[in-house]
């Protein structure tokens, strides 16, 4: 059959397309006539094209947003790069967090040998556990007793970040993140910025206290 022949049996029948739409993945209606093959593959391309250009949408807005974390990240590096003591390190990280990230609760406890005495040396034991357990940055809602007496009582704080800080795969800190959004820190969040700042402290933590 040739392509002529096609035509005019379609134009003998005018109904054929209409009563046979669901064989060629169109829609049938009795309010308008079905649409031509070249139609609708066009408005199929259009359709293809809007989810393109959403998806496009999408990966510039993760492009920027990822951009930003990096020169987040960066500005942390150069204020823990300017610290020659521990207290100057942790004044660092808690600047660094309110001012780059919005982030008001920070808290820093170390059992290094060095560190003791200060504010921050704590040696307790189900501290040392839980950071040694911590294959990854935590994200969640959950936190011990002990890590939330390490915050203020006010505001409550309904998501947290807990970080390892290791030297040579030992963990030797625990820097903890808290926020009044739930959402801040999510547990299905990806955690690879959090884990390059954990390291990123690590380091500048071990040359304070290695020249204290």
């Amino acid at each position: 059959m040739q392509n002529d022949d096609v035509l005019a049996f379609l134009d003998a029948h005018p109904d054929f397309l209409n009563q046979h739409a669901p064989r060629f993945g169109l829609k049938s209606s009795h309010d308008r006539v079905v649409v031509s093959f070249a139609e609708r593959q066009l408005l199929e391309m259009k359709d293809q094209n809007r989810q393109l250009e959403a998806r496009l949408v999408q990966l510039v807005r993760h492009g920027e947003q990822n951009d930003l974390i990096l020169s987040r990240c960066h500005q942390l590096s150069l204020a823990l790069m300017q610290a020659d003591t521990l207290q100057q390190a942790a004044d660092a990280i808690v600047r660094t967090f309110d001012k780059q990230f919005g982030l008001q609760r920070v808290a820093l406890r170390l059992w290094h040998d060095a560190a003791n005495p200060s504010p921050f040396y704590n040696a307790k034991q189900d501290i040392r556990l839980l950071a040694g357990n911590l294959c990854a940055p935590y994200c969640g809602p959950y936190v011990n007793d002990e890590i939330l007496s390490w915050f203020p009582a006010q505001p409550v704080l309904q998501s947290f970040a807990t970080i390892a800080l290791r030297q040579q795969g030992e963990a030797f800190g625990l820097l903890v993140l808290g926020s009044e959004d739930s959402q801040r820190f999510s547990q299905d969040m990806q955690t690879h910025y959090l884990a390059q700042m954990g390291e990123l402290i690590s380091v500048a933590l071990q040359r304070v206290l290695a020249a204290a």
